[in-house]
């Protein structure tokens, strides 16, 4: 059994131990019985909020179980170095040229970019709590990560599962602008070709130093070294000179989610 499944078996004896139904427990943590259900059937993942607020209603600890043992699960070997510093930065720039940052996706987008991959149906919902998991760090206290993250044009554009997604991922973009952590910018069609479209990259600064993440299509690169981290926050600081200022960028993102009907 995989500590995913574990967790959400716990989470069913936890509720019957404590002779509740799924909607008098949906009510004390402030979900429907319908999304407990969901989670009690593996239908969706138990994701962060869900657990901190099982947690806060009940004394539990679900949510440091999940730091523990299932956030890095079905995180690829690879990329684990890079996600444990992604986990103490204080500040986070990522860039991506063909799709929105996974610490900026909802769960369904989420869902519907993983499943374009022709991963395995049991592997997903693991996944997806994990990288839609990933977003706690911008709402930690008292210490929030700060969040830097460019995007092209053609993200918004491009079609990742169906309209409702998209609107609903655009408008999850917008609602970030609210944060005064987050910063988020767009590089528009007119720029032409710029830097950007070698590839993503993602820079955490974790106790004042730099570690860089270069994605491959097999594998991705942890990038630490001073010399290579400075020519990647060089190609950083080209990219975000073609970028929209943040009140354009946010217009953007809010035209083209009226477009996504």
């Amino acid at each position: 059994m995989s500590a995913s499944q574990y967790l959400v078996e716990d989470l069913r004896r936890t509720r019957e131990l404590l002779g509740l139904t799924q909607e008098a427990w949906g009510e004390r943590i402030h979900f429907s019985a319908k999304h407990v259900g969901a989670v009690e059937r593996g239908e969706r993942p138990a994701l962060p909020d869900y657990l901190a607020a099982v947690d806060r209603a009940f004394g539990t600890a679900f949510m440091q179980f999940y730091r523990m043992f299932v956030k890095g699960e079905l995180i690829p070997v690879w990329y684990r170095p890079f996600i444990e510093h992604e986990g103490r930065a204080s500040l986070l720039r990522v860039y991506h040229p063909l799709v929105v940052p996974g610490i900026l996706q909802t769960e369904a987008y989420a869902r519907a970019v993983l499943t374009g991959r022709r991963l395995q149906a049991d592997s997903v919902d693991g996944m997806v709590a994990t990288r839609v998991g990933r977003q706690e760090i911008l709402h930690r206290r008292p210490d929030p990560c700060q969040l830097v993250a460019v995007i092209d044009e053609g993200v918004l554009h491009r079609r990742v599962g169906d309209a409702e997604i998209m609107r609903a991922q655009l408008n999850a973009l917008a609602a970030a602008f609210d944060h005064p952590n987050v910063r988020v910018q767009v590089v528009p069609f007119n720029a032409g070709p710029y830097v950007g479209l070698d590839g993503p990259l993602a820079i955490a600064t974790v106790d004042g130093r730099s570690v860089g993440f270069l994605e491959g299509h097999l594998e991705g690169r942890v990038v630490e070294s001073p010399d290579a981290t400075t020519d990647l926050e060089g190609a950083w600081e080209a990219i975000r000179d073609y970028a929209l200022p943040s009140n354009q960028s946010l217009e953007l993102i809010m035209r083209t989610a009226e477009k996504w009907t």
